[in-house]
Formats: structure tokens, sequence, C-alpha cells
């Protein structure tokens, strides 16, 4: 009997490669909402498999460090800030921004062990979320979104939502234009018109960019719906920007979140530039509806984990969008092997482009 030439692999291919690029970006672990909301505790979150307690420490800004004390292994996170530092609940001993002990109540008069460190991680705030990067020796900055600074539109933030399913797998289906007539039949798509156009996908400032212009059908004036412009600030987010048959333009923007290797917490914003005086949930009740038509779908994808062996699953033409993705995955992580230095000169190069484009 003929056999195919394709061979399959048993076991999805390098999670840990883009655990260790993802390492080197910055990623949302909660909302400034959250953060306040445990005070004065801590707030406990998982990042690529680490376990971090995150606060505001005041002066010192938005700590986050291991969440495990290295004197008896108490969580920190069920500790408190206290003086500008977590204070672990157990025995009292206090770590400062930096991972450095900076106090033990039983030993007054010190010393503190030159080994009472832990690790420790930057952090920023962006768009009302708290970003951390485990890795600082790429010079990776924060994924654009546009409308936050656009003053003609109204943001709204949706609740964020944690899925089985790997970070990469998410983007990936934000942006699967086949998949719209399938699983969206009515809301993005027609069942009678299954066949997606290709975009013309490139590479500009350091993203994927492509167009899409969906097929003729009827939809609530608060769907985002319309020709769109992509854009996916590698490697985890996507920006969407639509143009509404009244001249109304919308946008949806995300990022995946990777808490480990097979699940993520998706941040999200709806904006628009019309309409603000209206009540903003009719505008929310249809990105709802598409998560519940996407979930049982992207949540039973298996693995959850996402290959970046070519052989691993079948593509066709009509996936050329996560077909670029991926290959631009691959690049990434084979340009951060090693010390990274490759990394950083590629994201360098491709800053440098994006700002070169600006100023001309």
């Amino acid at each position: 009997m003929p056999t195919s030439s394709l061979t399959v692999s048993s076991e999805p291919a390098g999670p840990s490669d883009l655990t260790r690029l993802f390492e080197r970006f910055w990623h949302p672990v909660a909302t400034i909402e959250e953060l306040e909301a445990a005070a004065p505790h801590p707030l406990a979150v998982t990042l690529l498999g680490r376990r971090l307690a995150v606060a505001d420490l005041g002066a010192g800004g938005i700590g986050a460090v291991a969440d495990r004390c290295l004197h008896r292994s108490s969580k920190l996170s069920v500790g408190w800030v206290e003086d500008g530092a977590f204070r672990c609940g157990y025995h009292g001993w206090r770590w400062d921004a930096a991972g450095r002990c900076v106090e033990i109540p039983s030993m007054p008069d010190g010393p503190i062990p030159p080994r009472a460190c832990i690790p420790a991680f930057d952090t920023q705030i962006a768009y009302g979320l708290v970003w951390v990067r485990l890795d600082g020796s790429a010079d990776t900055v924060v994924p654009a979104c546009p409308a936050w600074a656009d003053a003609s539109m109204k943001v709204v933030a949706g609740g964020p939502y944690t899925w089985p399913v790997s970070a990469p797998r998410r983007v990936e289906n934000f942006v699967d234009l086949a998949h719209f007539a399938w699983v969206h039949d009515g809301s993005l798509g027609r069942r009678d018109t299954p066949v997606p156009p290709l975009p013309r996908i490139r590479r500009e400032d350091g993203e994927l960019r492509f167009e899409y212009d969906p097929p003729e059908m009827e939809t609530d004036e608060t769907a985002l719906f319309g020709f769109s412009r992509y854009r996916m600030p590698i490697p985890l987010s996507v920006s969407i920007d639509f143009e509404l048959a009244d001249g109304a333009r919308r946008n949806l923007w995300m990022t995946a979140s990777p808490v480990d290797d097979g699940s993520c917490r998706t941040f999200w914003f709806v904006s628009r530039d019309d309409r603000h005086d209206e009540d903003d949930g009719p505008h929310m009740d249809f990105q709802a509806l598409v998560l519940r038509e996407d979930e049982p779908l992207v949540t039973n994808q298996d693995p959850p984990e996402l290959s970046l062996d070519p052989t691993f699953e079948l593509s066709v033409r009509t996936d050329r969008v996560s077909i670029e993705y991926r290959r631009w995955l691959r690049e990434l992580v084979a340009a951060n092997a090693g010390d990274g230095t490759e990394l950083a000169a590629v994201l360098a190069s491709a800053r440098a482009l994006g700002e070169q484009r600006v100023q001309g």
C-alpha cells in the first residue's frame, strides 16, 4: 500500500524553547484593580510556570518576586506589604523589591546571610495592567496598544479570562481567518462562504501585518465586523482596526499572557470612536458571544501547547497567517539560542526599521 511521506512527531516540539523565548518579553499578569483589591497582601500570579508575588510597594513602585520566602518556604503572597517591602507572615522576614532580605526579626542585630536573596523581576504599568518580564537581558518593550493613546477612542476593558490552552494557540485563534465560517457562522462568517481570502502578510516595524475583507452579511451595529487591519506585535499580542460601513472605527486588542506551557490568561480591550455616550454592555456582549463560540474548540486542542515542528500538524495555503506566525516564532527561538545576543540584535533591527519609516 502507498504510504504518506509526511512524518508526524509523537510529541509537541519546542515548548521549553518557547518558554525561554517568552521569558525575555513583557507579559501582563494582573489589572491594577486586581492588585489594589489584594492589598495589603501581595497578589499571587503565575507567569511561564513561575509563581510570583506582586505588590505595590509605594515609593519603591511595583515589585514582583518569587512567591517563596527562602527561610522556610512560606508563600510571600500570604504575607503583607510593610515599609515598602514584602513581609513573610511565617517568621516576619522582610524582602525588598530587588529580592534582598532587609530584616530578620528573630536576629535584630544581624548579620543577614549574604545568600538571603530571592529572584526579583522587572515590572511596569501600561494600559491599566501590571506587566512583568522574567529575563531583562534583551531590550524588549511592552506591545503597542494604539487605541489607548487615541483621544477619539473610548477604550473599554473586558474581563481577563484563563483558558487551558497555550498563549500562542490563543493568538493563532484570533488571526485564523478560515475558522470564521465554521465557528462563527452568522456572527463573523458564513458557512456558505468557507473560502477565506489569502491576505498579503508582511513584517513591518517588528510586527506581522495584514488586511481582511469579510463576506457580505447582516450584523448588529455593535458588532466588530468590517474591513479590518491586523497588527501582531510579536510574540503574543494582536491589535485589529475595524472600518464599519457607516465610517465608524473600532478596535479589538488582546494579549495572551502565558501562565504555563498549556494555559494562558487573556487581557483585552474593545475601543470605538463613535457612540461614546451609549451603554458599553451591548458592545461587550458581541465579543462575549464570539468567546462563547471559540472556547469549546480552542480549549480542546490536543496538545494545548503549540508545536513549532512543521510536520506535527498539517497546514494548507488558507492557513497562511498561522504559517507565517509560526515561522517567525521559529526564527525568534533560533535567535534566542545561547546568551540571547542574537535575539537582541534582531529586535533592535526591527525597531530601528520602524523608527526609520516613521521619520521618513
